[in-house]
């Protein structure tokens, strides 16, 4: 295959992740607190225990106003905090953890739990350095709107439905 096709190839296949991503229905991961139940739809996680843990993060974060009050809150009260381990592969197993601030942080800034399905928040970015390329993984886009960047939100109709909903 020439540079060309290849080029091509790559250009069509992102242009249909893009286009998955806008009706909705693209998913490589499901956040903590939600189960995976068709290729296109998610609903809230049936585990009560769950649900009730993730709440109680939004609750204090709706006093504190602060991830890093509601993280230090958390931490001094021993509440363990669900998460997913992206290394186990298979079956999307919730294990609990004693809360960091990262996870407080991810949990409170995820658009997944105020209804609305995102695709392109971070990205890769492919960088020159001695002569030689480097890409270097999860690069924040959110600095990027506006360049040559794509941010796809979708508003969910209500959490358990499939993710079909109006671009914005």
């Amino acid at each position: 295959m020439s540079e060309l096709e290849l080029s091509l190839l790559r250009a069509r296949s992102m242009e249909a992740l893009k286009q998955k991503a806008r009706r909705g229905e693209l998913f490589f991961t499901v956040a903590v607190g939600y189960v995976k139940m068709s290729p296109d739809k998610i609903e809230m996680d049936p585990d009560l225990r769950v649900r009730e843990a993730i709440g109680l993060v939004f609750t204090r974060f709706a006093e504190m106003q602060s991830i890093r009050q509601v993280f230090l809150s958390l931490r001094s009260d021993q509440i363990a905090l669900p998460y997913i381990n992206p290394r186990i592969s298979g079956q999307q197993q919730v294990l609990w953890k004693h809360p960091v601030y990262t996870t407080v942080s991810n949990l409170l800034t995820n658009p997944v739990y105020a209804g609305a399905y995102a695709f392109g928040r971070t990205g890769s970015r492919t960088i020159i350095e001695n002569g030689r390329k480097r890409s270097c993984a999860a690069v924040a886009k959110l600095a990027q709107i506006g360049q040559s960047c794509s941010l796809i939100i979708t508003k969910a109709i209500c959490p358990g439905q499939t993710l079909k909903g109006i671009n914005s």
